[in-house]
């Protein structure tokens, strides 16, 4: 058997597939070459099906495809993404524009739109299968599918020069952090950061021979750094370099963005949409983007009350004049400790990350009457951790997380599918986690509670599309409008944080005993702290992508800086001097799925904050409960319209008094 008989082979079964060989040298070496003959493949099944009499389509026709190209360059894009070489970004390079052309061709048949619409129209379709088609109806016309072909092949062009373009931004972003790196020659000044951080930023320097601390940019590091730090100067430079990352000499991003802003504004326009930011929102619950910067202004209004408060607090406390933006995490946590008597190394104690894991595994076999099945298999690195998830004695999903920091990653959390569910073939979804978490030298790995949070957010995104009953994946929570995706991995953000449920989570690393009265009280007085900070700095963003997706695209880089500049002095309590360009590593808008879209976390959270209010009226650890959220949130992925869904848990629309107290505002 050929080396590409045996991938093909590895493609087609249906349990767990051979990372370990899929990802070899060997392997990798002939893949272009496997992912032009699949795409070739697959070009012929479609112009087959073109062939077809209109009559003779049906629901099941338009369904037939076969799925190792999306599945092989899945993979390809997840080890990418989680261990970035030459030869992943190459593949994707050279092979991306052929797949973008391919789908353009599918998006732009006009022979195919109609064998949906002939379907819709005559065969007996089930209420899934009718979403189904109608989804794709819908798709087809936002496209305008009755353009002229001179319009047509602009958009194909544009959506296939985008697709190079997020790569690039966002392919610039890793291979710059990678290469970061602060050399700290003060001892004294990071002596109080976590005994974790500084045993990593001290292997790193040792490493290379330097008796002092080397800092990168994982994220754990970074956090740590700008709260423990007592150097205002050295949290200044860490801050300004963070906010600068793909912003100078072979990295820079600035001309891709402006190309991005051009090229989906001129796509929108094609399209007879005002802006990009109308074309955006066309598909999600929010109705304009006048609505969604009504109510983003809104909550900015009360939140930037709230924070003044605060840091009032902070100044009077210390006995400060004023304080710079790259204080505040310093004087909050400082605060924290002096004033309220929370130590928050003390409090990472109670999350060790095996024991977090634990718990939420626990959690869902409780709640969710799912088991996690640990396999012992090598994949491409030893932290990561398979398993199979087990429903009624029945296997319904693998899952693996790849929890740990390292360089070549791309940076933060994230939740993602690399085999779509396929009942009628019995290919069950691969779903998977990544996060960031500092690995810890000694074998025993902390997380902060706000990690510990992650894991859950991530988590519950996998889990949204793990359950999705419905045996179609076009109805996963991967299809689910984008302004509600957040609401189920929002939602259990609160087993970390509600006081029942941390009695039962948070157990001391050393002591093995559960978290006392006293520091959850603790907590729940801190409830609020800094919310105001925290909801306008994710105000900022939001209103940061509407306005680059609304207004007119600025000529050029110059005009590009001093609009975002000016923008964020106008809104943000902080003055930013020249330096700062946070917007180049802005990957939510420029590569991932939130252009236009970034509001989704604060849209979700309210609706999120409603849902949660209920359900601690019905007791968060009641079955009935979780049957009822289950039933009508969980299961249903987008079966049907995400209104709908939020309305058949709630009884209701959306009230955002749940929010308001929250927050304290």
């Amino acid at each position: 058997m050929s080396l590409k008989e045996k991938i093909i082979k590895e493609l087609e079964k249906r349990w767990f597939p051979d990372l370990k060989f899929l990802f070899s040298e060997e392997v990798l070496k002939i893949i272009p070459d496997l992912l032009v003959e699949l795409l070739k493949k697959e070009e012929d099944e479609f112009e087959k099906l073109l062939e077809e009499k209109i009559e003779n389509i049906t629901f099941k026709k338009l369904r037939e495809t076969d799925e190792k190209l999306d599945y092989l360059f899945a993979l390809i894009w997840h080890l990418d993404s989680v261990n970035k070489s030459d030869i992943t970004e190459k593949i994707i390079e050279d092979f991306e524009p052929k797949l973008v052309e391919f789908w353009n061709k599918q998006a732009y048949s006009e022979k195919l739109y109609k064998m949906h619409v002939y379907v819709r129209d005559n065969e007996e379709l089930d209420q899934e299968q009718k979403r189904i088609i109608d989804k794709a109806i819908k798709s087809f016309e936002r496209n305008w599918i009755a353009l002229e072909k001179e319009k047509q092949d602009q958009l194909k062009k544009i959506n296939k020069d985008l697709a190079k373009l997020s790569n690039d931004f966002s392919n610039n972003i890793v291979k710059d952090e990678a290469d970061y790196e602060l050399v700290i020659t003060d001892k004294e000044s990071v002596k109080d950061l976590p005994k974790d951080v500084l045993d990593w930023a001290r292997k790193l320097a040792e490493e290379k021979d330097i008796d002092w601390y080397i800092f990168t940019a994982d994220p754990t590091g970074y956090i740590a750094l700008m709260e423990y730090c007592t150097d205002s100067n050295i949290r200044k430079k860490f801050s300004e370099d963070w906010n600068k990352f793909a912003s100078k000499w072979k990295f820079d991003n600035r001309e891709i963005i402006l190309e991005i802003l051009r090229l989906k504004d001129k796509k929108a326009k094609i399209l007879w949409f005002k802006n990009f930011a109308e074309l955006s929102i066309d598909p999600k619950m929010a109705e304009s983007p006048e609505q969604v910067l009504d109510l983003i202004w809104w909550i900015s209004d009360k939140a930037r009350k709230k924070w003044l408060s605060d840091l009032e607090e902070i100044k009077n406390y210390y006995n400060l004049d004023s304080i710079e933006a790259h204080d505040v995490a310093f004087y909050s946590r400082k605060l924290k400790e002096d004033k309220y008597d929370l130590d928050e190394k003390e409090l990472k104690k109670y999350f060790e990350y095996e024991k977090v894991l634990e718990y939420l595994f626990n959690h869902v076999q409780s709640f969710y009457w799912i088991d996690l099945k640990e396999l012992d298999i090598k994949t491409y690195n030893d932290e990561v951790r398979i398993f199979e998830v087990v429903k009624d004695w029945k296997l319904i999903s693998y899952y693996f997380i790849d929890p740990f920091y390292r360089k070549e990653k791309r940076s933060w959390a994230w939740a993602n599918n690399l085999r779509a569910k396929d009942l009628d073939k019995w290919f069950l979804p691969v779903v998977l986690n990544v996060c960031n978490f500092l690995k810890s030298e000694n074998g025993k790995n902390l997380i902060s509670m706000r990690d510990a949070e992650t894991l859950f957010h991530e988590f519950w995104h996998a889990l949204h599309e793990i359950l999705s009953e419905s045996k179609y994946s076009e109805l996963s929570w991967f299809h689910v409008e984008w302004d509600f995706v957040e609401l189920p991995s929002q939602i259990n953000e609160n087993w970390v944080n509600s006081e029942e449920s941390l009695k039962k989570l948070a157990v001391h690393s050393e002591t093995w005993k559960n978290i006392s009265d006293e520091l959850i009280e603790k907590l729940e007085n801190l409830k609020t702290f800094n919310s105001g900070i925290q909801t306008l700095r994710q105000n900022e963003f939001a209103l940061m992508d509407m306005m680059l997706y609304s207004d007119n695209v600025p000529k050029n880089v110059s005009e590009l800086d001093k609009k975002i500049l000016d923008f964020v002095n106008d809104n943000w309590l902080f003055k930013r001097d020249e330096s700062y360009k946070m917007y180049c590593s802005f990957g939510h808008i420029f590569w991932w799925g939130y252009a236009a879209g970034y509001y989704s976390y604060m849209w979700a959270e309210l609706l999120e904050a409603d849902v949660f209010e209920r359900i601690m009226q019905m007791w968060m650890f009641d079955s009935k409960t979780w049957k009822k959220f289950v039933n009508t949130i969980l299961w249903q992925g987008t079966r049907k319209p995400a209104n709908e869904l939020f309305r058949d848990f709630m009884w209701r629309d959306l009230d955002n008094s749940a929010f308001m107290k929250r927050k304290g505002l």
